[in-house]
């Protein structure tokens, strides 16, 4: 009689438990059937930091909008050609605030840099740096004073390189929109994007004449070609 009772309460006991997970397995069913979804972008591979992220990198997957901050990528090709700092798993919901784009100002200068450009520092001074007046996001050209040699004996201004872009003034990237009272050191270098051959002239500009740098108007943007000129034509 007893083993009867000991029978019958373990099937009533596991009806119930098979009762119970069938219920909670259905709501969790009906939860999953009523949720919302949106198509964000998601990394179809593993994506190395520094890396531009292209086309094949990436893929758009429903994502519960529960579960959104209001930072997915929804359109993929929002995300290509941008980079990100550190290393995205592959599954990994891509976000705005984590990807930047090659030229966007940010603390870091390499990624100031635009595509297929270099970052270099000339050093100036209140005359060849323009008194000073010269800031970020300005466009330059650089000119030289050619000194004299075997094959040119008399000594020459040149222009070297027209409208390169400043990527930053002295040691600051990102200057503060709002000046502080107190008066702040005049910058000792400016930094400019230019390709790979302008920056060997640049170099050699740098190293071997006395240069300067003269200030460009905002909208000019037009490349100029002018006769060198020489001591001896004053």
């Amino acid at each position: 009689m007893r083993n009867k009772l000991v029978l019958v309460l373990a099937l009533v006991f596991g009806l119930l438990a098979a009762f119970l997970v069938y219920n909670y397995l259905n709501n969790v069913t009906k939860s999953a059937q009523q949720r919302l979804y949106t198509q964000v972008v998601t990394a179809a591979q593993d994506i190395p930091a520094n890396t531009a992220i292209t086309s094949v990198m990436v893929e758009s997957k429903p994502f519960p909008n529960e579960l959104r901050n209001g930072k997915e990528i929804a359109d993929i090709n929002v995300a290509v050609g941008k980079i990100s700092p550190v290393a995205i798993t592959k599954g990994e919901v891509l976000l705005e605030n984590r990807l930047i784009k090659p030229g966007e100002s940010t603390e870091q200068l390499s990624y100031v840099i635009p595509d297929g450009m270099r970052a270099m520092s000339i050093p100036v001074n209140e005359v060849t740096g323009v008194a000073n007046m010269i800031k970020k996001g300005d466009r330059v050209d650089v000119l030289a004073v050619v000194p004299a040699t075997d094959q040119s004996p008399v000594s020459r201004s040149v222009l070297v390189l027209q409208n390169i872009e400043v990527l930053a003034v002295g040691t600051v990237l990102n200057p503060s929109p709002t000046p502080t009272p107190e008066k702040v050191a005049a910058p000792a270098t400016i930094t400019v994007s230019v390709d790979p051959q302008s920056s060997l002239k640049l170099k050699m500009a740098l190293q071997s004449t006395n240069f300067s740098l003269a200030l460009r108007s905002a909208a000019d943007k037009n490349i100029a070609n002018p006769v060198p000129f020489a001591l001896n034509q004053f």
